[in-house]
């Protein structure tokens, strides 16, 4: 199954996809749901409208967050996945800390992945060794790079262990991301796509004939339920 869903406005496709996972979690409602989490600009106009205007209506008790990805910073620092998170969402609903698993961007990143691997595999529920989240976020980069899996990590996509360590070829910061195998094995992998400059890029990955060339192209191609929400305008 495929979903790709065009919406005129990044506020209109962040409406959709958190009125997809309430909707998802209306038809189950007696069990929790496990929610990994993307940062950069795309996913705090989510944030922002989840906290706005869903959050009375919803069950908060039954979520459990994680991360997608982490850069290699502490939870105040500004580039910190995490920190956005908490800034625009977490501290300003009713929910106990005890609900979500940051990735510790300030420890060493070789011990914090395999720390937060291990953490991952006994929360979240696991088929073959492979941890299920409920939904993955994603987002995608102008060079095809998503979940700080970038193009020249393809490895990434096929490791073992549920999180590695990567760096992004461009600044050499250092990140911790999910790998390949939770990314395509989530029960809903959806990928929130905004702004123009991301039309010619999501073309390419759309293209089945694109499949192995970037890392957001095979996710959307080997996920067992990929969605995507996209407001391609500026």
């Amino acid at each position: 199954m495929i979903d790709r869903n065009l919406y005129a406005s990044p506020v209109q496709a962040s409406q959709a996809l958190i009125t997809h996972i309430l909707e998802a979690m209306d038809e189950e409602p007696e069990r929790p749901f496990t929610i990994a989490l993307s940062g950069g600009t795309t996913p705090a106009t989510l944030f922002e409208v989840w906290e706005r205007e869903y959050a009375a209506y919803t069950p908060w008790f039954r979520i459990y967050f994680y991360w997608v990805d982490e850069r290699c910073v502490p939870p105040d620092d500004e580039l910190s996945n995490f920190g956005l998170a908490n800034r625009l969402l977490l501290s300003k609903i009713e929910i106990p800390s005890s609900h979500y698993y940051r990735i510790v961007g300030e420890g060493v990143p070789e011990e914090e992945t395999k720390q937060y691997s291990s953490i991952v595999k006994t929360t979240v529920p696991t088929v073959d060794g492979v941890p299920v989240f409920d939904f993955v976020l994603l987002g995608i980069g102008e060079d095809g790079h998503t979940s700080s899996i970038f193009p020249d990590r393809q490895d990434l996509l096929t490791v073992g262990e549920p999180y590695g360590v990567s760096v992004n070829p461009y600044n050499k910061t250092v990140r911790i991301c999910m790998t390949g195998f939770p990314l395509i094995e989530a029960r809903h992998t959806c990928f929130l796509v905004t702004g123009e400059n991301k039309c010619s890029i999501l073309k390419e990955i759309l293209d089945k004939n694109k499949e192995e060339v970037y890392p957001a192209s095979y996710i959307w191609h080997h996920a067992r339920n990929p969605q995507l929400y996209a407001s391609l305008v500026s």
